[in-house]
């Protein structure tokens, strides 16, 4: 009795907080991609990432025209040195990790969890987490197995910003970040690199209503480890289906490593369905410096960019700036049936592209 009412409490918050997400998804439709206040740090990763193409975005670009990621001059805390309700360090454990259990609303901030070679976080029980303005990275996170962020079921409402996260390269994990927990999921202002396979899993479990923020990352070099299938984000949603996904005003970069993959999916691999996307003012390159055209098939990087899902689970996708140089398509085929499609540019050429 006791369970069937904290698991009704717990879908009525779910509710009561998505019915306030709505407002702000609804805010975002039209909007030229401003990074809203406070402004992001100068000093971009590759100011000079655009400068060749025929077209570029109108508007300034996570990583070419501003910083994203950890802010410089962060003053970091050694992860080994947090302590605080519900938190749990081992240092012993390959790979380490800090778990927090049965606390909400806690914040993770101005962390070095590179340091000793690394550490993963666990959220356990722990509903409205929020990771911010940390480092990741070392050369640990190549023996994890699942992700180096993860929030269970029992974990809603993540939000993951302004951090920089470094994946280690050729490992074997599956993801940076995954999500079991319903809620909205928020993945903002972060420097996402060097990862073995996927950059966001949703694994949504019991039914729970969710949606999710993904914008102003900076994407670069996944499906780094043998036999990965790249993705920057996929659903594994068995009976839900989203109340809204926005994903806009990324930057990704990909060149060929040691796997090959697709971008964005915008389906369950499931029966949920991902509904009420909105894929707006991304740019997207997939690149083989120093190769010829056509590039060779053993240089190109990605499959297709983008994956969306059918008309099932039919959005609107505005006003992206592509290159697939180095990708076989930049839709996968048929997938796209009943979505809205507008400005939407190939950057080489400048033309418009459509499905």
């Amino acid at each position: 009795m006791k369970g069937r009412l904290l698991r009704k409490t717990r879908y009525a918050l779910m509710l009561l907080m998505f019915a306030t997400a709505q407002t702000q998804f609804s805010a975002l439709a039209g909007s030229a991609c401003p990074p809203p206040p406070p402004a992001p740090s100068p000093g971009a990763q590759h100011p000079a990432l655009l400068a060749s193409y025929a077209t570029r975005p109108p508007w300034s670009v996570a990583g070419v025209d501003y910083r994203v990621g950890l802010p410089s001059m962060t003053t970091l805390t050694d992860w080994q040195l947090l302590s605080g309700p519900g938190i749990t360090v081992n240092t012993t454990n390959m790979p380490p990790y800090v778990e927090v259990d049965d606390t909400s609303n806690v914040v993770i901030s101005g962390v070095d969890f590179s340091l000793h070679n690394g550490a993963v976080l666990f959220f356990v029980n722990s509903p409205n987490p929020t990771v911010t303005g940390n480092n990741f990275g070392g050369t640990n996170l190549t023996t994890i197995s699942a992700s180096i962020i993860f929030a269970d079921s029992a974990s809603p409402s993540f939000t993951v910003s302004h951090n920089t996260i470094d994946g280690a390269g050729s490992g074997s994990g599956s993801s940076i970040i995954s999500v079991a927990g319903g809620g909205t999921t928020t993945l903002t202002y972060n420097w996402l690199k060097n990862f073995p396979q996927h950059v966001l899993e949703m694994s949504i479990q019991d039914g729970a209503p969710y949606s999710v923020i993904y914008k102003y990352n900076l994407i670069e070099q996944g499906a780094m480890a043998p036999g990965a299938h790249l993705n920057y984000l996929q659903f594994g949603a068995n009976l839900n289906s989203s109340l809204a996904v926005d994903v806009e005003c990324n930057t990704s970069y990909q060149t060929r490593q040691a796997s090959a993959g697709e971008g964005y999916q915008f389906y369950s691999n499931g029966t949920g369905l991902i509904q009420n996307v909105t894929f707006a003012y991304n740019v997207m390159i997939a690149a083989a410096p120093g190769a010829g055209l056509p590039v060779p098939v053993s240089l190109l990087s990605m499959s297709t960019l983008v994956h969306g899902g059918g008309s099932q689970n039919a959005g609107i996708a505005h006003d992206n700036y592509i290159d697939k140089t180095a990708a076989y398509f930049w839709f996968y085929a048929h997938s796209f049936t009943g979505w809205n499609f507008s400005n939407n540019y190939n950057m080489t050429t400048g033309a418009p592209i459509s499905p």
